[in-house]
């Protein structure tokens, strides 16, 4: 068989946080990528998008080494988040929901990190010099996606160079679509998008150097603008010192932003306080909810907002797609190295589309509560009967935008139910709250975090590799070692002598994998260890395994 020529292993369309995070995870692992983008840099437009790193990814940003910078570039740290509920900035105010700054804000015992807000148009450069000073990647720009064939060696891509116009054609293992919710890798292979649109909006980013304290009715990081046909916009601080963004809310009709005044309601929001400022960018989008039919079709995979997307309330969409580039990372790399099965890819579907679904729909929810507007008749009357509406729809929307805010259960609790690469142990799920989060080392489940005597997290041992706790020393792990050495699965053996770390891991053998999931746990090392390894790298199915134990 002649020897192919690949132009690169793994081939990431879009060049956005999710392509950006995937090199860099897979660059991490030692491996080499290719990155196209039509725009011309990173960054180079202003973006009017997340700005919110949920604890799961501050740990992934602590893993790549990166914790310092986000904060360098960040949200200045002794601002606080508050949400504000008011008539107009400067007008009635109807309720606030508290959220401290990230100096005041203790990080949650579940975790090693708390939550970070960073501009995206901050946060996505500094991904790019960091997948830069790794060396393994090639970064292509203004470069788009024509289309794709693959057979099972591989992928043929062709792309174009949108300034000149040529076209050329690449080869690569996998193709990765990481180019949002319009995602021609994704139309490209008749991938339904299943879902609901919930409405059209513009957004606009906005300069303004100075807001009069003074005249505000309170201060905050968002401020929700309603009257008496409920929420009508929103102003968001976009980076903590002079950049906002004010966002339309609740249109049926799409937007033209050519056509509409979106100055007008700029003023409005600021209210009758001469305020200067300077719209820096406009753009129309769709607030939706909606999820790829399947993330995958055998080499070409879709991460992101290829794959699902969000309403912003809540910030999942980046997260949830920073996740996805995590756990298909590790997967390519056991591919790329060799030591990974058939199974793993089909893994990948098959564990980050719920996810996927519960994310789109949790954010969907939180926008509910945005836009529920009854009772709202008299909230701009002024004297007692106005402030009694006021009080009443604050308290109103304080409780029912909890979960927004606060989403430790959302951001740390999905599971992989269902995985072929997850042996279960037979032990009841833990409830998936929204705020409420509940550590458990169950298989599917993020391994638990735990200070270490050494002052280590215990998620600071996951990574390159599939790790083993062992919390009884006396347990010989040879098999479970040998099995994984015989086919250069990496794995390493760690002891915790901590009474506390193992009653949280509740096994006195916990194999967790290197995204961080406890894959398989069990009092002693079973029988057929080799099995166990086979599974977890996909190599066998549980099915498969269950049947040569009862056979034999």
């Amino acid at each position: 068989m002649m020897t192919q020529i690949f132009d690169t292993p793994v081939l990431i369309v879009g060049g956005g946080p999710v392509g950006l995070g995937l090199a860099l995870d897979l660059a991490w692992r030692g491996n080499r990528s290719m990155v196209i983008e039509r725009d011309p840099a990173t960054g180079a437009v202003l973006l009017a998008k997340a700005n919110g790193l949920h604890e799961r990814t501050m740990e992934t940003i602590r893993r790549w080494g990166l914790k310092d910078e986000v904060a360098r570039v960040g949200f200045p740290p002794d601002l606080p988040a508050d949400s504000v509920y008011c008539t107009t900035m400067t007008g009635h105010y109807i309720g606030q929901s508290v959220l401290p700054s990230t100096n005041t804000r203790p990080t949650p015992p579940e975790s090693p990190e708390k939550r970070q807000r960073c501009p995206q148009y901050e946060f996505d450069p500094m991904l790019a010099r960091a997948v830069e000073s790794r060396g393994l990647t090639d970064i292509l720009y203004n470069t788009e996606f024509v289309s794709a064939e693959q057979d099972a060696e591989g992928v043929s891509v062709k792309v174009r160079d949108v300034v000149s116009g040529e076209e050329r054609s690449l080869r690569t293992r996998y193709l990765i679509g990481c180019d949002g919710a319009g995602s021609r890798v994704r139309r490209s292979l008749g991938i339904e998008f299943e879902g609901r649109m919930l409405d059209f909006s513009l957004s606009a980013m906005i300069r303004i150097p100075e807001i009069p304290k003074d005249r505000l009715v309170a201060e905050g990081e968002r401020y929700l603008l309603i009257d008496t046909g409920g929420t009508w916009g929103i102003m968001t601080q976009v980076d903590g010192r002079e950049i906002w963004r004010y966002t339309v809310v609740g249109s049926q009709d799409k937007l033209d932003p050519a056509k509409y005044d979106i100055a007008q309601d700029i003023r409005k929001a600021l209210g009758p306080a001469e305020v200067d400022f300077e719209i820096l960018r406009i753009l129309p989008w769709r607030r939706s909810q909606c999820v790829a039919a399947s993330y995958r079709e055998s080499r070409i995979l879709l991460a992101g907002d290829s794959a699902h997307t969000t309403s912003p309330t809540g910030g999942h969409g980046m997260n949830t797609g920073i996740a996805d580039a995590v756990d298909l990372s590790w997967m390519l790399d056991a591919l790329l190295k060799g030591w990974g099965g058939d199974h793993l890819l089909e893994a990948y579907d098959l564990e980050r589309r719920p996810v996927g679904v519960r994310n789109s729909a949790k954010a969907a929810e939180n926008y509910s509560g945005w836009m529920e507007n009854s009772g709202y008749e008299k909230i701009l009357l002024d004297g007692p009967e106005g402030d009694a509406a006021r009080a009443d729809i604050g308290a109103r929307l304080v409780a029912a935008l909890n979960g927004e805010w606060n989403s430790l259960g959302v951001n740390l609790g999905y599971r992989y139910e269902g995985s072929p690469i997850i042996i279960p142990d037979g032990s009841a799920a833990t409830l998936d709250e929204t705020t409420h989060y509940i550590q458990t080392a169950r298989p599917g489940h993020r391994a638990p975090h735990a200070w270490m005597k050494d002052g280590r997290s215990t998620l600071d041992l996951f990574g390159q590799g599939f790790t083993l706790l062992r919390f009884d020393a006396a347990l010989d792990c040879g098999a479970l070692e040998y099995a994984a050495k015989a086919v250069g699965m990496p794995l390493c053996v760690v002891d915790i002598d901590d009474a506390a770390i193992a009653a949280l891991y509740e096994r006195p053998l916990v194999l967790v994998r290197p995204d961080g999931q406890s894959a398989w746990r069990g009092e002693a090392v079973p029988a057929d260890a080799a099995a166990v390894i086979d599974v977890v790298r996909g190599a066998r199915t549980r099915v498969a395994m269950h049947d040569e134990e009862r056979a034999a």
